[in-house]
């Protein structure tokens, strides 16, 4: 809670690495180097292989599959998933990666900022955009520099997407490469606010012309004049080598991967109401991001005002002979292991980065109370509306017109398409009396018939899970899994996984673009109990019991596995009464992390708790 992480705190951003340049490769064939190695991991050092050469030949490859398939960038679908994504995990910017020659990738960007400032008129606070130029002052940067200073920044196009610094649009490259005697080089010289980017992993810290975007730990810090810390930068993994001390390619035998920690080090987490204690050791190491981890502790405590992330979407390396020593070298990226990428994927990581990355950016940024009911309100769900307008009831917002259809190529000759797009969910209200709690859900148009599969699915989480605990990700209960008849929707308890039996039948009404459901008290095990639950709206969901479908289809309130959290006044306060040593963090605004994941920090009741760490 903010107890913990005291509250909202002033002038911390984080900012996170962002790839624009997944449309320029489509042509190739996706291959998934993690899948690869699992088949053939004989070839793995060998670039002549007739595998690489006739069934795998591709000029870039994935290290797995993303959540959203091999995706471009320029899919609409793709990008608002994201825009939604980087709000909820409190980024503040995204570098594009233009390090590369004078490739801008132009028609990646402009469709990123039309879609995320329409996010934002929809109310969506999705991060700003900066641009991350060669590391170096060369003639490439110029020719960059002038492409988007005349095609964005001139224009004052999506001026509401900039991101700024000492009171100038931000941009990080090396100003040197200008010609201050040229009227154009001078005026661009002029209009940003300028850090340096620094290329090397191993370099020592520097003052705040200069700033990193990846580094071994310890990182380096970059210092303000007065001696404070501006920026620090945290990886997922970093293509180093920890003997040599020296870069290396991804499938170097001594990479630094998602696993590597400098030392000694190790974190516990509470899960389930158990510690559990991760270090390099545990089964499935990788799952737990120990390098981000011990770089993230870091960088909190250097205290920084900004914490630069590396990175979200790069997905894909080429294959080289040799590079660095490396035979058959994959520079950037190459498998579960050795990838720095925080973006869902299909494989075995899932989404357990994404919810890391949101447990530390709030240790980091800190976090508002959790909202809670001073008192209920009597519903009558067949009488007027305007009953949900009293100001004690409360009320919680979702993104609207975010339900986008999908008709777009992907790589190779891939084609997505995702209609399950349904009832677009914009607001959820929950109030209470003595024998029921009523449920409030508004859509943007009016309701699709209750005889549509999966129809506006109610999940409700009613107690923190233990080890003996039987539910679905958390969820201990569902309300219209099975179809509602004309007067009853059924409320269902988990067995144990998506195995369900039912409660008991519960009173729900629709109008035009409402639903409401009236829930007795007693069903749900609060019957003369302070109210303590978390809930989550789903339409429309594809896979019955893959939780990751909830980034796919339909529409969910809030998004991903995150939930509404809903106290009246005598659950919060026994609730801040039971707090424990070490911190916990919970969202603002009463959006919380829950269902079960393995990952640092996420647990039942969506209370994320780290206790015990230490580095040695």
């Amino acid at each position: 809670t903010n107890k913990e992480v005291e509250g909202i705190k002033q002038g911390k951003y984080v900012g996170i690495f962002y790839w624009t340049w997944h449309y320029n490769f489509i042509s190739n064939t996706p291959h998934n180097v993690t899948e690869i190695m699992k088949e053939h991991p004989e070839i793995k050092n060998d670039f002549n292989h007739d595998l690489w050469r006739k069934k795998y030949y591709a000029t870039s490859y994935f290290w797995n599959e993303p959540i959203y398939g091999y995706y471009t960038s320029t899919d609409k679908y793709v990008l608002r998933k994201q825009a939604e994504m980087l709000a909820d995990a409190g980024i503040d910017f995204v570098a594009f990666d233009c390090t590369n020659g004078s490739f801008t990738w132009e028609p990646a960007y402009l469709a990123l900022c039309e879609v995320w400032s329409e996010a934002r008129e929809q109310g969506v606070k999705t991060p700003q955009i900066i641009f991350m130029l060669n590391f170096g002052p060369l003639a490439d940067t110029v020719v960059s520099l002038k492409s988007i200073y005349n095609r964005l920044y001139k224009k004052e196009a999506y001026k509401d997407l900039w991101f700024y610094w000492e009171g100038k649009p931000l941009i990080m490259a090396h100003p040197e490469c200008l010609n201050q005697n040229n009227a154009l080089e001078k005026e661009i010289y002029e209009f940003f606010t300028w850090r340096r980017n620094v290329a090397s992993y191993f370099e020592d810290d520097k003052d705040d012309r200069y700033w990193g975007w990846l580094h071994v730990y310890p990182q380096a810090v970059y210092k303000n004049p007065d001696g404070t810390v501006e920026q620090v930068t945290v990886g997922i993994a970093q293509n180093a080598d920890y003997v040599e001390w020296r870069l290396c390619a991804m499938n170097g035998p001594n990479n630094m991967g998602r696993s590597y920690t400098n030392g000694e080090y190790s974190y516990s987490y509470t899960y389930r109401n158990k510690t559990i204690k991760v270090d390099k050791n545990i089964e499935n190491s990788m799952f737990y991001g120990l390098n981000f981890q011990q770089q993230f502790d870091f960088a909190i405590k250097q205290d920084p005002e900004i914490i630069f992330v590396t990175g979200w979407n790069e997905w894909i390396m080429g294959r080289f002979d040799e590079w660095m020593g490396i035979e058959n070298a994959f520079p950037d990226q190459f498998d579960d292991e050795n990838s720095r990428d925080i973006e869902p994927s299909k494989g075995a990581l899932k989404d357990y980065y994404y919810y890391q990355l949101i447990a530390n950016v709030r240790r980091f940024k800190g976090a508002s109370d959790i909202d809670y009911a001073e008192k209920g309100v009597s519903i009558d769900i067949f009488g007027d509306l305007s009953q949900w307008d009293d100001p004690a009831i409360l009320s919680y917002d979702h993104y609207t017109k975010n339900t986008y259809e999908r008709n777009s190529r992907g790589w190779g000759r891939l084609k997505y398409e995702n209609y399950t797009m349904r009832n677009d969910i914009v607001n959820t209200k929950v109030t209470y009396d003595d024998d029921n709690i009523y449920f409030y859900v508004r859509t943007v148009d009016d309701l699709t018939p209750h005889t549509d599969p999966a129809w506006m699915r109610l999940f409700l989480d009613t107690q923190r899970a233990t080890e003996t605990s039987v539910d679905w990700e958390e969820f201990e209960y569902v309300i219209n899994r099975r179809t509602p008849s004309d007067s009853v929707a059924y409320l269902e308890r988990s067995k144990g996984g998506w195995d369900w039996e039912q409660v008991g039948e519960v009173r729900y009404s629709v109008n035009g673009n409402v639903l409401q459901i009236e829930v007795p008290r007693e069903m749900l095990g609060f019957k003369n109990k302070p109210l303590n639950f978390n809930f989550k709206w789903s339409d429309n969901m594809q896979e019955d019991g893959d939780i990751m479908d909830f980034y796919l289809n339909g529409d969910v309130a809030p998004g991903g596995r995150l939930c509404f959290a809903f106290r009246d006044k005598a659950a919060y306060l026994e609730e801040k009464g039971d707090e424990k040593e070490g911190f916990s963090i919970s969202t603002t605004a009463a959006i919380i992390i829950a269902s079960s994941i393995v990952l640092v920090g996420v647990i039942a009741a969506g209370v994320i708790i780290l206790v015990n760490k230490k580095s040695v």
